[in-house]
């Protein structure tokens, strides 16, 4: 295991309790990795307590070379652009009248390559918006445009964080299109609504949470070099999405316990999962004060000293953007046909809400995370 993808499975596992707080049942998606590595360009600005703050909410701790970390699983990451259709914009944009050093500048150009842009918020308020939502519409192939409304920026913006994610997924095994009905998926004990739901029988990695009477399911993505794991609660038990049990024991402990291949067995499995597509849209600001990352925010104490002279610089907004879209498109399934009627074949039916992750399997970090609790 490695220090770094610890410290961003911490990061995300933080990330999404802190979304579940926020909103007991909506659905919810966003792109953990964007995050801490936007972050973790951030830091590389910051000194003192600013800089402690940050180390401390990203658990960088046991890291050793931060930089060089994340220019490895950048690398590797962007990898995949050539086979899914995956976009990850992390972006950090700096007002140019911050002066940035240029010794700052060039010591970020090879860890986080594309991450630092210089930008002028202060003398063209507005035309550097529009610059900048042109420029994220292309580098999301038109998928996500205007994702800077007039609010989000003024000539008082200092550095801006933009995260920009989408992903369609291409599995391994496509869920046959014969097979995708209509189905009613229970939204909380009482409650169903119509969804279409995907089935597919092959063999999976299966795995089982005793004590939270959960099933966890490995869908590779093609090549596998991207799982989609999902936490399946036997049934609904509380008053919300039944997920409030598996939410709470969920740490980042647990979750690597839990997903541990050594704790899933490849099995036979009638799987069901509903074909569907997720948004998201924070100001990861409030979340990231919640966690412990103030400093960062407040220009009477934060310390941007690594990057600039100018007393006072401060991170004025936050913006993360997220789509995913599921649904049966993969490889065709070449399933051997055995002796079906003997063999034991286990049900996995996502009938109801589920917490979902898309590892990236070379890094082992989580790519994008999230619940779904309501078509």
């Amino acid at each position: 295991m490695d220090a770094l993808q610890l410290a961003n499975t911490a990061f995300a596992v933080d990330m999404f309790k802190k979304l579940c707080e926020n909103d007991k049942t909506a659905n919810i998606v966003f792109a953990p990795l964007c995050t801490s590595t936007s972050l973790a360009l951030a830091y590389k600005a910051t000194k003192g307590d600013t800089a402690d703050q940050m180390k401390q909410v990203l658990h960088l701790q046991d890291v050793k070379d931060v930089s060089f970390g994340f220019q490895t699983v950048t690398s590797d990451v962007s990898k995949l652009t050539s086979f899914f259709a995956l976009k990850m914009v992390k972006r950090l944009f700096v007002d140019k009248s911050l002066n940035p050093t240029t010794d700052f500048v060039n010591s970020t150009k090879r860890p986080f390559p594309s991450e630092l842009e210089l930008v002028e918020f202060k003398e063209k308020t507005e035309e550097t918006r529009q610059k900048i939502n042109k420029s994220l519409s292309e580098l999301t192939d038109g998928k996500m445009e205007n994702i800077l409304n007039e609010d989000s920026v003024s000539d008082q913006t200092q550095i801006l964080l933009v995260n920009a994610a989408y992903f369609v997924t291409n599995w391994m095994k496509k869920f046959p299109e014969a097979e995708i009905k209509e189905c009613p998926f229970k939204v909380n004990k009482t409650e169903t609504k119509p969804v279409q739901m995907m089935n597919l029988e092959a063999t999976f990695c299966l795995g089982y949470v005793k004590e939270l009477n959960v099933a966890i399911l490995e869908l590779p993505c093609l090549n596998k070099h991207i799982s989609m794991l999902i936490l399946l609660p036997k049934e609904i038990e509380d008053e919300t999405t039944g997920l409030e049990k598996l939410e709470k024991a969920l740490t980042p402990e647990t979750l690597l316990q839990w997903t541990n291949p050594s704790m899933m067995a490849n099995t036979k499995v009638n799987v069901s999962l509903p074909k569907f597509s997720v948004e998201g849209d924070y100001d990861l600001k409030p979340l990231l004060e919640s966690l412990g990352m103030t400093n960062v925010f407040n220009e009477s104490a934060s310390d941007f000293s690594e990057m600039c002279e100018t007393k006072g610089v401060v991170l004025s907004k936050i913006i993360h953007k997220v789509s995913l879209e599921v649904n049966e498109q993969g490889g065709e399934s070449r399933e051997v046909p055995g002796y079906r009627i003997l063999q034991h074949k286990d049900e996995f039916k996502a009938d109801h809400p589920f917490i979902f992750l898309f590892r990236h399997n070379k890094t082992r970090n989580v790519i994008l995370s999230g619940r779904f609790c309501s078509p």
